[in-house]
């Protein structure tokens, strides 16, 4: 689990502000929403969270910054830009978790996919006869109704 806790009441402030600085980093736009709009404070920063504790310590600094969510974020990237770049990471993998913003951007994730034999591979798997009495016995299967 992480350091972070934000499912208690201060942490629905906590997530409010989260939500305010994400904003600031991932405004949306293009047919793309706000990090805000993304729940990248909800469920989508838990999830970014538990993939990568380490970064809960740079988001609990983030939010702790003071100021206007702009002028958090600035001043975090001129005086702490480690932490900057670890909160900034957190926002675009919680982002980019959303499976909105995956259609949105025409992504379908990681999925497996055939690929095509190399030349040569079918016959580097048929020289040694091994497969002959599968090729010999030709296709077999069952009809599935329709």
């Amino acid at each position: 689990m992480t350091a972070l806790d934000l499912s208690t009441e201060p942490g629905d402030v906590s997530r409010a502000r989260l939500a305010a600085l994400a904003d600031v980093l991932i405004p949306g736009g293009s047919g793309l929403p706000s990090a805000g709009d993304a729940d990248v404070a909800g469920q989508w920063i838990n999830r970014a969270l538990a993939a990568n504790p380490d970064l809960a310590s740079a988001v609990t600094h983030a939010l702790a910054s003071p100021g206007a969510p702009e002028e958090a974020l600035r001043d975090l990237r001129l005086r702490q830009r480690d932490v900057f770049e670890r909160f900034a990471f957190a926002v675009a993998g919680a982002y980019f978790m959303n499976p909105a913003v995956r259609a949105a951007l025409g992504y379908p994730g990681i999925a497996p996919r055939r690929l095509p034999a190399a030349d040569g591979e079918a016959e580097y798997y048929l020289e040694d006869e091994i497969l002959a009495p599968v090729v010999d016995r030709g296709h077999i299967y069952r009809r599935v109704p329709a």
